[in-house]
This record gives C-alpha cells, sequence and structure tokens, in this order.
C-alpha cells in the first residue's frame, strides 16, 4: 500500500479543480440556454477559487505550484 503524504493529496485535488473549472468553462460554450450558461460560468468561477486556495496551501506546506 502506498504512503500519500498531505502535499501529493493537495497536488491531486489542485488538479482536479483546475480541471474542473477548465470543463465548466468549456460546457459554458457549448450550450445555448443562457441560464446554463450563467451556471455553468458560476461553476468554474468557484473551482478556480478552490483552486487557488489549493494552491495557497500547497505553497504554505513546502511545495511547488
Amino acid at each position: 500500500m502506498s504512503n500519500f503524504s498531505d502535499l501529493d493529496m493537495l497536488y491531486d485535488y489542485e488538479k482536479d479543480a483546475s480541471t474542473a473549472a477548465t470543463g465548466f468553462m468549456t460546457f459554458s460554450t457549448k450550450v445555448s440556454d443562457p441560464e446554463l450558461v450563467t451556471k455553468y460560468m458560476q461553476l468554474a468561477h468557484e473551482a478556480a477559487k478552490v483552486s487557488a486556495q489549493v494552491r495557497k496551501l500547497i505553497s504554505k506546506n513546502g511545495g511547488m505550484t
């Protein structure tokens, strides 16, 4: 069984949050319903905020972003 450090987990979580932001932004360009565009843009913004917060934690724990 592998032992993962907190930093490993943070790197993985940041990757997932960044990928989610990218995906939501892409979805917002593919739909024609203005309400869905707005919702996807909100989701992309929130995922980007989480990604930024996690990058700060990575730096705080001695990692590189």
